[in-house]
């Protein structure tokens, strides 16, 4: 092979490419990711260093776009791919609990590259949808059951521990008599495979002196938690309906 079609190969022309195969595109948080990487050699034999699999979040933040990579994988050793070559390698993991879901507008992709010494590292990148795990759903649904509409989700990025540097907030505004009392509530979850720990910010309205006074004060808000099993909605979300209402209503005044 002569000299001009490596140094082709180097500029990226005639260089190996790599697609992801997804075998599917949709999951829920803590799901089992599968797929494969094909890698088809180029115009020469090229060294492959690794293949890198990065799970990638965009998000913005105070008017910024950036981009957060959540998991990085690596899929292979070195090896070296001939020319024209295929070569196909799988690959699965769990999909991160605290994965932020897509539905408010949060994109959430696979990145796949390889590193190729002394070459442009080609690279591929694979959106997924990301829904709700199962125990979320249901929160969700009670406490727009108990007198609330979601109208926003988006990110906190501080006053709450997370290994990341954001976590997600779904925000609720009153639909009934709480809203005399209430502005909104966000809701907030750590998530474990059977089990959720939700957290609830009231930001309570200023109904009078005192409450104008708190809320000049940025003391307006309740934080409230409660912890739901697996078992505590096998029969339906009744009971942690009357749960979440009587915890609003007691910290709502």
């Amino acid at each position: 092979m002569s000299i001009f079609t490596k140094t082709l190969a180097s500029l990226g022309v005639g260089n190996a490419k790599v697609d992801t195969r997804l075998k599917q595109t949709q999951y829920r948080q803590g799901d089992y990711i599968e797929g494969e990487v094909y890698i088809q050699g180029g115009q020469v034999d090229q060294e492959i260093d690794e293949i890198y699999l990065y799970l990638v979040v965009l998000y913005h933040h105070e008017r910024n776009q950036q981009e957060y990579v959540m998991e990085e994988y690596r899929l292979s050793e070195v090896f070296t791919i001939a020319p024209r070559e295929t070569r196909v390698i799988p690959f699965d993991f769990r999909l991160p609990f605290d994965t932020p879901v897509t539905t408010g507008g949060c994109p959430v992709y696979l990145k796949t590259g390889l590193d190729i010494k002394r070459a442009i590292d080609p690279d591929d990148t694979d959106g997924i949808e990301v829904l709700p795990h199962p125990l979320i759903e249901k929160v969700l649904s009670a406490v727009e059951k108990v007198g609330f509409q979601l109208v926003d989700i988006d990110f906190e990025f501080e006053n709450y521990y997370s290994r990341h540097p954001f976590i997600q907030e779904f925000e609720f505004r009153p639909t009934g008599d709480l809203s005399g009392v209430l502005d909104e509530v966000e809701v907030m979850f750590y998530i474990g495979e059977k089990e959720i720990e939700v957290i609830l910010q009231l930001d309570r309205k200023a109904t009078d002196l005192m409450s104008s006074l708190e809320e000049a004060l940025d003391l307006d808000h309740r934080t409230l938690r409660l912890t739901v099993h697996e078992q505590d909605v096998v029969g339906g979300t009744e009971e942690l309906q009357k749960k979440l209402e009587e915890l609003i209503r007691r910290h709502a005044h």
